[in-house]
């Protein structure tokens, strides 16, 4: 190894000297970041960390919690054994190993298929495949044996037990290993879309073609019952992690806290404090500040004297030596006086325990106590260093360890911690989450198998595997989950998280690509709080700054940077074996007096040792880890001034990669990157390699690639906590400006006419060594804000509201959107690729896939009929084509079934035998039911007609006459809506039912208020068209596609949006793009010098005639192509309207909303004007006539609506009175009428009464 390194070394070394060629250009950095999305793609955080729970997690569960056992007690009347009887049979069955099998499908048939993603969407199936684990059943008996035979175990292990016990099998007839153990189905797991137990994983571009899949679609989904769901990352706070919080006011102004969470394991998150309390909790009015530690199931606060007491440190100085390491520290020693004091009264750990388990919640005897008190120690204080017997050391330790940290923190030696670190989060993906409902799952299984084997040993039966295992809990259980969103079990759904999985948008390329990469924080979205939704400084490259939503969930809700990756963790021994070897001091045998000034090592926030050169220790880990020995995902925290090593290997941290800078100061190339070009070389050289007809990891194998930066040092990832120990330098450039600056060689003149060097800042002197520099920096954006040109010119919220509206923009969502029945699907006619384009957007395939046109813009005032955001659209360039769309809706019914009879057919309904049919016309439907392909639809028309049986119990209602038969339950188009039927798919589904799928298809093309965005947030409705005569033209006759209001720039500083039609006017004169990537040397002087080059005005203004008068105009235009966007929010969709229509049931008012027919509010503000203005006819009118008039009787002797009015005969009485004549016919809303009669029934009498009874209110 050492002389590989040597001329590695020297080749580099070599390269040094020879020219400025061995410089890293900005190109070569992308040709590095090509390679990385290259071998990972843009959902590799979901497929890792779900590959990972199918790999191994589901083992570890499986094994975890897979054992049941039974014992049955004896005497069994069993004669042969007179001599030597049964004393316990134990019944014991255990869960092997798992079995995954690809997706499939079970026809009504009973046949079995491979089923394939695009079937799975077509036909509402749930594309999962099949567990299968091996399951050893076995009965042992135990007999009393002779106290001579050695190495039986003990059945209670209490010492001078005459009887031992034997363990013997029972059931002689068990299989061996060879002949296998029996499989058993134990449920069906949802298979996430290009994971390794995907068919799609590994296919090429040609194969996913026949299988009906878009190459581009890059999975990380699931398909539940033919919807697509994304599970959805949830942020939460680390475990294992001491944190020292501040209280403003109170009797209690310091707490430590850490949550324990065991690392293999039940997941059992127990959290643990430490209070530091002005005054005494135990005796009251004791001044002088008191530690307390909280400790589970036990009710008061225990002074810290007493749990170092119950885990054996016994003497004061012990204690001390836990907490303070350094015995010169007066300081933190007078803090601890009173709390040392303060467990004066007890001096021994049995009375320690005792007084800790009194105030449990068991009293019994002192054994049982003590026993309780131990158990608490042993299991729940602090369960994430150990559960096992022995450990109290260590635990005395880091217990001293938190007080530590919180003494600091309470002398002002330290700040206190920050909540909203990034470094202290984890991400929790699709691994873990399905990964804690499976356990969930699989207990519940278990505790059913256990039950059905305790049925059979009381009523003897026989065991059947078979029946033992209910494989519907977990098939259903993680369907449930998945289709709902509601994680955790369908009983409790009231402690679930809600929006765990939700509906995979579609919309464009770029919102699923997002959808895939979102993140969430479960906090109450009401809440004001102000600082978990800001950003913070450790968020930098890895989420990002610009995409996030507007209003409550702000904040809360993140994208993930492009180049971040999600650790999937690993396990921890091995790293600490390694550092036993390297002579780290376990904890168990660490004295802080001798060596006050060793360096803790922490793995997973486990306190496993000390070690007395921590430097030497830090450089071979990390060499370790650079090489690849050690896991890449590892990180490493040395901090210094608090002598602590921190290494974390959990899952859910994020991370990015950065290049390696060399800081060994024996190395020739220190200074400077790692990196040479001997490694771009190898990367270029990947390219030529023909893969054409392997399959992704066979190509990957072949290639240098990201695994070969990654192995040979050149790069390596690090997390937010590990970025706090890094020195990380921009870019390459600064780097070498900055070693030449520490060599003292001179910067070189920058030419005067090169602007942008003056505003570069110059390299700082004061810092020594940069470890890191960053791979590009325009990296820490997302997917979203990735598209936009130029986002560094732009004020920072307009980059926000382009990230949303990016998502909402048309354009091609899939290639085979042909092919699949969405809900609702926009496709834009000629999508275009921008003519400024950003380098990020090559691995967002937004050049293949785009969403927009490139329009000829004017910014101009013309006419007025683009004020306020609107814009005026060119009518010829929409008749030739501009932003037209295609809409696609499809609607789906099935036949329902109740037990073996079908309830419900597809056919014609005739009004002969069929009851309440619709409205709408039946006469497009052809014979089967359905609507052919190619047939014009309008509002109301039927495209699926379904009738359903009358139950025969519905003749008393009157329902059933001797004609009609069925009732109609067809399906109407919307009432809206109107177009031509594209495809009709007839199949069946999941239980065989038949259903039917009905596709229609809609030309949208632009008008007045539909809605269009640039990339920079400026968006604005269709104000006018004018037609390509009456617009605007240039001395070349050009005449805009749009023209803006000049208004809609200066207040909101998109500068951005400016450069960019400069940048595409220049491409498009040069016929190529224009490179708009953030954080790059393109300036607008450089832009505008080559536009005048193409004899145009530098700065992109043109004169123009007016296109009415055909004058000149008196300013020049500023014009040019910029990329815009049609969203889709389309007048037609929102237009709504209604004179009468559908009334509500319970109030008679009309209904709400466009898709009821409802009617528009005339809310309470509405009323107030409507006073301020004494306008009373129109107030009756608009609240009375023309929402719920009604008419009703009153008695005028009592008031109420108690008459019994017979109109046709004129008779009216009122019972209760006795009054035939006093009545008295008014009007009021029926809601009031409502109200009176509501009020009746909580005892509250409403008298109405009418002018001419004389009762008057005011008397």
């Amino acid at each position: 190894m050492a002389d590989y390194d040597y001329n590695d070394n020297m080749a580099e070394e070599d390269d040094y000297y020879e020219d400025d060629d061995t410089m890293i250009t900005a190109e070569d950095c992308w040709t590095v970041i090509n390679s990385f999305f290259e071998s990972k793609g843009l959902v590799s955080q979901q497929l890792d960390s779900y590959d990972e729970f199918t790999r191994n997690t589901i083992q570890d569960i499986v094994r975890e919690n897979g054992s049941v056992i039974l014992d049955q007690q004896g005497p069994f009347g069993d004669h042969e054994y007179e001599d030597n009887p049964i004393l316990k049979r134990r019944y014991e069955i255990k869960f092997g190993r798992v079995f995954l099998a690809r997706p499939t499908h079970t026809e009504g048939d009973g046949t079995t298929q491979q089923l394939y993603p695009h079937e799975a969407r077509l036909r509402n199936l749930t594309y999962s495949g099949a567990m299968m684990a091996h399951i050893d059943n076995s009965i042992k008996i135990a007999r009393e044996a002779s106290a001579t035979e050695e190495g039986d175990e003990d059945l209670d292990g209490g010492p001078g037990m005459a009887t031992r016990i034997r363990w013997d099998r029972e059931d002689v007839q068990d299989l061996g290993e060879s002949e296998g153990k029996p499989k058993v189905f134990i449920g069906k797991l949802p298979v996430m879309l290009r994971s390794e137990l995907c068919h799609l994983r590994n296919q090429t571009d040609e194969a996913l073609f026949g299988l009906n899949e878009c190459p581009y679609d890059m999975g990380g989904y699931f398909v539940i019952n033919g919807s697509e769901k994304v599970l959805i990352a949830q942020e939460r706070s680390a475990a294992n992690i001491v944190q020292v919080f501040r209280k403003k006011q109170g009797p209690i102004p310091w707490t430590a806290e850490i949550r324990s969470a065991v690392e293999k394991g039940t997941r059992l998150i127990s959290s643990f404090n430490i209070k530091w309390a002005d005054n005494s909790l135990i005796q009251k009015r004791t001044p002088g500040p008191f530690a307390y530690a909280i400790l589970p199931y036990i009710k008061t606060d225990v002074p810290m004297a007493l749990v170092f007491r119950a885990l054996g440190v016994v003497s004061d100085e012990d204690i001390l030596n836990h907490i303070v390491y350094d015995r010169s520290d007066t300081q933190m020693l007078e803090l601890l006086k009173p709390s040392i004091e303060e467990g004066m009264m007890i001096q021994d750990r049995e009375n320690a325990l005792d007084w800790i388990a009194r105030r449990g919640n068991n009293t019994g005897t002192r054994d049982r106590r003590l026993k309780f008190a131990r158990d608490v120690m042993q299991r729940e204080f602090l369960p994430h260093i150990s559960q096992r017997e022995g450990q109290d050391t260590r635990k005395a330790f880091f217990f001293g360890y938190m007080l530590h940290r919180l003494l600091q923190c309470v002398l002002g030696r330290r700040d206190e911690d920050d909540r909203d670190h990034f470094g202290k989060k984890r991400l929790d993906l699709a691994g873990p989450l399905i990964a804690n409902l499976f356990r969930i799952l699989f207990l519940k299984l278990t505790k059913d198998v256990f039950r059905y084997l305790q049925r059979c040993v009381e009523s003897n039966q026989d065991f059947n595997v078979q029946m033992a295992v209910k494989a519907s809990v977990i098939t259903n259980g993680l369907k449930y989950s998945l289709a709902t969103g509601n994680w955790g079990d369908q009983k409790k759904a009231a402690s679930a998280k809600a929006g765990v999985s939700q509906v995979l948008n579609r919309y464009t390329y770029a919102s699923t690509l997002s959808h895939l990469r979102r993140t969430n924080t479960p906090i109450g979205r009401d809440g004001k709080l102000a600082k978990p939704r800001q950003l913070h400084n450790t968020h930098w490259g890895l989420v990002c700054p610009a995409e996030t939503p507007e209003g409550q969930a702000c904040g809360l809700v993140k994208n993930l940077s492009l180049m971040c990756y999600v650790s999937v963790g690993s396990e921890s021994t091995p790293i600490t074996d390694f550092m036993s070897q390297r002579n780290m001091d376990l904890l168990e045998e660490y004295d802080p007096v001798v060596n006050p000034s060793a360096t803790k090592v922490f793995v997973n926030g486990v306190w496993v040792g000390v070690h007395s050169q921590p430097s030497q220790l830090v450089s071979v880990v990390q060499e370790l880890r650079r090489n690849g020995t050690l896991s890449y995902e590892m990180s490493l925290v040395r901090d210094i001034r608090d002598r602590e090593f921190k290494i974390f290997t959990d899952a859910g941290r994020v991370m990015r990669p950065l290049y390696i800078v060399e800081t060994d100061y024996r190395k020739p190339n220190r200074g400077s990157l790692v990196l040479n070009k001997g490694h771009i070389q190898k990367l270029i050289d990947d390219t030529m390699i023909d893969t054409s007809g392997y399959n992704d990891e066979d190509a990957q194998a072949m290639k240098f690639g990201w695994k070969g930066l990654l192995h040979g040092g050149v790069v390596e990832y690090l997390d937010a906590e590990e970025e706090e120990t890094s020195m990380i330098i921009m870019t390459p450039e600064d780097l070498s400006e900055h070693r030449d600056l520490m060599q003292g060689i001179p910067a070189p003149d920058a030419p005067s006419e090169d602007r942008h060097r003056r505003i570069k800042q110059k390299p700082n002197p004061s810092v020594r060594t940069y470890t890191h520099c960053e791979i590009h920096p325009s990296m820490i954006l997302g997917i979203c804000a990735s598209i936009i040109p130029f986002p560094d010119h732009n004020q920072s919220p307009r980059n926000t509201y382009q990230s949303a509206m990016g998502k909402q923009a048309m354009g091609v969502a899939l290639t085979n959107y042909a092919l699949r029945m969405e809900t609702m699907m926009n496709v834009l006619y000629y999508p275009q690729k921008p003519l400024a384009t950003t380098r990020a957007m090559e691995y967002l395939k937004f050049r293949e896939l785009p969403a927009g046109q490139n329009a000829i813009v004017a910014i101009s005032v013309y006419s007025g009929y683009n004020q306020e955001d609107s814009v005026i659209m060119n009518q010829s360039s929409i008749d030739r084509g501009l932003f037209r769309s295609l809409f696609y809706r499809a609607y789906t019914e099935q036949e329902k079934r109740i037990g073996v009879n079908v309830l419900e057919q597809f056919e014609k309904p005739t009004r002969g035998d069929t009851l309440r049919m619709k409205g709408g016309t039946y006469d497009k439907l052809d014979d089967d039911g359905v609507v052919s392909p190619g047939v014009r639809v309008s509002g109301d028309d039927i495209i699926i007609g379904k009738t359903a049986p009358i139950a025969t119990d519905a003749k008393e209602l009157g329902q059933k006459t001797s004609l009609h038969t069925k009732r109609d339950v067809s399906t109407p188009l919307r009432s809206t809506e109107n177009g031509i039927v594209d495809q009709v798919l007839f199949t069946t589904n999941t239980e065989g039912l038949r259903f039917v799928k009905v596709r229609t298809r809609t030309t949208k093309v632009p008008q007045i208020g539909d809605k269009f965005a640039s990339r920079h947030g400026q968006k604005g409705t269709i104000g006018i068209t004018y037609r390509h005569e009456d617009m605007p033209f240039t001395r070349e006759g050009l005449t805009p596609d749009l023209i803006i209001n000049p208004h809609a720039i200066p207040s909101r500083m998109t500068i951005a949006h400016l450069v960019e039609c400069l940048l595409s006017k220049v491409g498009s004169l040069k016929g190529a793009e224009g490179d708009a990537t953030p954080f790059t040397d393109v300036t607008v002087d450089s832009v505008s010098k080559l536009l005048e080059q193409h004899g145009y005005q530098q700065r992109g203004f043109e004169v123009m005639y007016n296109g009415h008068t055909g004058k000149k105009l008196r300013a020049q235009v500023f014009l040019g192509p910029t990329y815009y966007q049609r969203l889709r929010h389309m007048v037609d969709d929102k237009i709504h309207a209604r004179a009468r229509g559908p009334l509500q049931i319970l109030t008679r008012q009309p209904v709400e909303g466009r898709a009821r027919d409802g009617g528009l509010r005339f809310g309470e503000m509405e009323r107030d004007c409507m006073i301020a203005h004494g306008a009373a006819a129109f107030l009756k009118e608009r609240l009375f006539e023309v929402s719920d008039a009604y008419m009703v009787h009153v008695c005028e002797i009592c008031g109420l609506m108690s008459p019994i009015a017979q109109l046709k005969k004129g008779n009216y009485e009122c019972r209760p009175c006795h009054n035939k004549t006093k009545i008295a016919q008014i009007q009021i809303p029926y809601a009031a009428k409502l109200l009176f009669q509501e009020l009746l029934s909580m005892n509250i009498a409403t008298r109405m009464f009418t002018t001419r009874t004389g009762i008057s209110v005011r008397d």
